[in-house]
Formats: structure tokens, C-alpha cells, sequence
């Protein structure tokens, strides 16, 4: 006869046995995205818009080596913007009413870029038809022929964001370079012209504070009114007109002295046109009533003369005239309050005393620097010196040196000048002292390359972070 005790465990083993195992208990990693509030996915929605591109480790210690002024490594592409990302309505009914909700405008639209290549681009694909195949060459080439923007279509989302746009960049009206190499020109993909920039910035009249035009010369070239529509941007505190290939005239540009509350001003022509009569040829004097400009930008201005004496009287802390090879740049050396001077590509050659250096061709030295106490950033690539200036040593507050692409630069003896500037934390001397390639370096080359690696050494022991950027070839 079985135990009563020994029974009823028995039966309890065997009830348990007959129940139906549970299924797992799934664990979501606590960052599951469905999971966060609407708050924190505005915030990363809004984020997309000025994070760049994952770059590798190489690129990105470059770009953390960034200067205060435009470099080949930083040359100030804007990004595509939010609007280059039209398919994130179509994730989720969720997502779709984050991005629709008008409480949403203030966070996603305080700055619009309109890229004309990236719109086309992404309406050749938008909406998203899903698919686990990607579509062929032939038929993106087949969609993107027939795909055509509306101005008309641009303009009425301007005036569904207008109370909350406040930067706006349009960019690449005329075309785009592919990622093969190839120029694709946009003139009859888009039916948006002057007509339709005029009214855009009409409609953003009172609240704009800051634009960037980017290659876009058919709203800048003669006749076309660019400068005056923009001149109506009373508010405007930031400027940027780039990639000019035409001339500009010097009745346009003056037209911007209306801008009294502007800032920063850049004008630019674009670098590798080829073309001799491109950007403006004149700065107008009606720009002393710039009170408030602190940076101006002339990069690339092959028609440019002079730097007229106006702008020693107008208390600039930046600027940029890189390119501008024809222009006097003699004032300089009286613009006292310069913080930053970027005077890359202008064919300056000398030695370290200031003297016309020899076995070169004829061209400018370096203006005075020495009055210049103020500046702390310094671009002197892309230029012929020989010898690293020796006014160097008076900038006691100089943080970031570019002397980068100076091929006949050697050094000679000790960078003392550099080494007895306390502030000094970035220096680029890549591409100096270029020989023709021989297998081995000579002995001025050799000498050059240990008082570098002298400098570098004597950098890093400095109690804050430093940088030093060498090419060994």
C-alpha cells in the first residue's frame, strides 16, 4: 500500500509534467527605438539634419583637427538637410505624426536646405515602394528622366514651415557632380527661377537670419537681381553666396549695405571653373555701413584689384580672401581687431625675413603682420614660401597655423618662432619641401624632416592637447 505522503507527490509531479512549457520571455535591449518617447525621437529626427556622413578613423581625425577657417580638408559643404530623408514618414503611422505634428515645426524647420540634386534624387524613389531587390541602373536612369520638380511644390512647404524657418540654404540649381565624376546638369529638371527665388525670400522677408545660396549663378549672373532680392532680408544676419563662375557687378553687391543687421558675408567664386572674369572686381564703399560685420568672406575673386582702405575702418575679426591672386592685400597689416586671416592660394613667396625669395618667380610677400596682435589663427597654404616667416614669433595669441602646400618650404634650423608661441595648439605642415622622387630624400630634405620631427616632439610635451599634421613620403 503507497504511502499518502509519497502519493501526493507523485500527483504533483505528474500535474506539472502535463502543463505546457512557457515560451520565452523575449528581452528587448533597452534602447529599442519603438520604445523611446516621442520627445527623444524628435530629437534624433531633428539631428539628422546636421549630422554628416560616418567617415573612417583616418577622416575623422583630420576633421577633429578642424581649423577656424576653410580648408581642402573642411571646405564648407553644407549637409543635405531633413528633407533629404522623405521616406521617414512612410516607417510608421507613429512616426508619420511626430513628423506632421505642428508642435514638431519649431524643433525639425528652423533650417531648410534645398539641395536640387538630392530633391531629384530622392523623388526618383519617393514613395518608398519596398522591395528586397534594389532597382537597376537602367531603371534609375529610366525614373530619373522623366522625374521633374515643382517650384510651385518647394514654395508651398516654405509657407507651411514659414513661421518656423529662420536659416534657409538652397543649393546645385544648375546641376550637380555624380559620384562617377560626371557634371549632370539640372536646367530642365526644375522649372524654379528667379521669379520663384524672389518670391521664397518674400515670404521669409521678416523672420530669415540667415541664407546660403550655392551654386546657383542663374539667380546671380547679369541682369538676374540676386543681390536685390536679398537685400529686402532686413533681419538677415548671415550671408553666403558660393560657387560663383560669373561676373558680378559692383551695383549688385552694393546693394547689400541695406543688410544693416548682417554679420558674415561670403562671396565666393567657385575654385575650378577655368574662367578669368568671374565674381566681383570691386568692393563697394557703401559697405562701411556694415556696422555690425565681423566676418567677410572673398574667396576666389579673379577680377579683384584691391582691398581698399574701408576695411581697416570696419572692425573685421575674420577674414578670408584666399584666391583673390590679383588683389593688393597692403591693408591688412593696419586691420588690427583680424582674429582669424586666411590668405590661401595667393602665390605669396619670401623668405623668413620677409625678403623676395630667390630662384622664384616674381610674385607678393606676405603683408606686415606684426600689428596684428590679435590673431589667432593663421592660412597661409597653397602658397610659394620658402621659409617659415619669422613675424610668426610676434603672434603670441596664434592657436591654428596652415602652411600646408608650400612646396619649396624648408627648414633650415629649430622652429623656435613656433615654439615660443604659448597658444599655439594646431599646426599643418603637410606638403612642404616637395622633391622630385628619387627613392631616397636628400640632405636638405633630411634636414627639414628632423627639426619637424623636433617640433612635433616638442608640441606633445605641452600640458594641453596639440597637433602637429606631417606627411612622410
Amino acid at each position: 500500500m503507497q504511502d499518502p505522503q509519497t502519493s501526493k507527490v507523485v500527483r504533483a509531479l505528474f500535474a506539472a509534467s502535463c502543463k505546457k512549457a512557457a515560451p520565452p520571455r523575449v528581452i528587448r535591449p533597452a534602447s529599442y527605438i519603438d520604445d523611446l518617447p516621442d520627445e527623444i525621437l524628435l530629437k534624433v529626427f531633428a539631428d539628422l539634419a546636421r549630422v554628416g556622413p560616418v567617415v573612417p578613423p583616418q577622416v575623422e581625425a583630420l576633421q577633429g583637427a578642424r581649423m577656424p577657417f576653410r580648408t581642402l580638408d573642411n571646405p564648407g559643404e553644407p549637409h543635405p538637410g531633413l528633407r533629404s530623408y522623405p521616406f521617414l514618414g512612410q516607417v510608421c503611422k507613429r512616426w508619420n505624426k511626430i513628423l506632421c505634428d505642428p508642435a514638431s515645426r519649431e524643433v525639425l524647420w528652423q533650417s531648410v536646405v534645398v539641395d536640387f540634386g538630392h530633391e531629384l534624387i530622392t523623388a526618383v524613389h519617393t514613395p518608398i515602394v519596398w522591395s528586397n531587390r534594389r532597382p537597376t541602373d537602367d531603371e534609375f536612369r529610366e525614373s530619373f528622366s522623366v522625374t521633374r520638380l515643382s517650384a510651385q511644390r518647394i514654395l508651398a512647404f516654405i509657407r507651411q514651415q514659414q513661421k518656423a524657418i529662420r536659416r534657409v540654404v538652397l543649393m546645385n540649381s544648375e546641376g550637380y557632380w555624380s559620384d562617377e565624376g560626371d557634371f549632370v546638369n539640372l536646367q530642365n529638371k526644375h522649372n524654379f527661377a528667379m521669379a520663384h527665388f524672389g518670391m521664397l525670400l518674400g515670404l521669409l522677408q521678416d523672420s530669415l537670419e540667415e541664407l546660403q545660396v550655392q551654386h546657383c549663378n542663374d539667380f546671380f549672373s547679369y541682369g538676374q537681381g540676386g543681390f536685390g532680392a536679398i537685400s529686402c532680408l532686413h533681419n538677415l544676419r548671415k550671408l553666403s553666396v558660393e560657387d560663383l563662375h560669373c561676373r558680378v557687378e559692383k551695383e549688385s553687391t552694393a546693394e547689400l549695405s541695406r543688410l544693416v543687421q548682417l554679420e558674415e558675408l561670403c562671396i565666393s567664386g567657385e575654385e575650378h571653373a577655368g574662367a578669368w572674369a568671374v565674381g566681383i572686381d570691386v568692393i563697394p564703399k557703401a559697405w562701411i555701413n556694415l556696422k555690425h560685420l565681423r566676418k567677410l568672406e572673398l574667396r576666389g575673386h579673379t577680377m579683384l584689384a584691391m582691398l581698399p582702405p574701408v576695411l581697416a575702418d570696419m572692425q573685421l575679426t575674420h577674414l578670408d580672401v584666399s584666391l583673390c591672386r590679383n588683389a593688393d592685400l597692403s591693408v591688412i597689416s593696419s586691420m588690427r581687431t583680424l582674429q582669424v586671416l586666411a590668405l590661401q592660394g595667393l602665390d605669396l613667396a619670401e623668405n623668413g625675413s620677409g625678403a623676395p625669395a630667390p630662384n622664384v618667380p616674381t610674385r607678393r610677400t606676405l603683408p606686415c603682420l606684426t600689428q596684428l596682435t590679435s590673431l589667432t589663427a593663421l592660412n597661409l597654404c597653397d602658397n610659394y614660401f620658402t621659409r617659415v616667416p619669422t613675424a610668426l614669433s610676434m603672434l603670441q595669441r596664434l592657436q591654428f597655423l596652415d602652411m600646408s602646400n608650400n612646396p619649396e618650404l624648408q627648414v633650415p634650423s629649430p622652429l623656435s618662432m613656433l615654439t615660443s608661441l604659448p597658444q599655439l595648439r594646431t599646426v599643418d605642415l603637410r606638403g612642404i619641401h616637395q622633391e622630385p622622387t628619387l627613392g631616397y630624400w636628400s640632405d636638405v630634405k633630411c634636414t627639414t624632416m628632423r627639426y619637424v620631427a623636433a617640433f612635433t616632439k616638442a608640441m606633445k610635451r605641452r600640458p594641453y592637447p596639440t597637433r602637429v599634421l606631417v606627411e612622410v613620403d
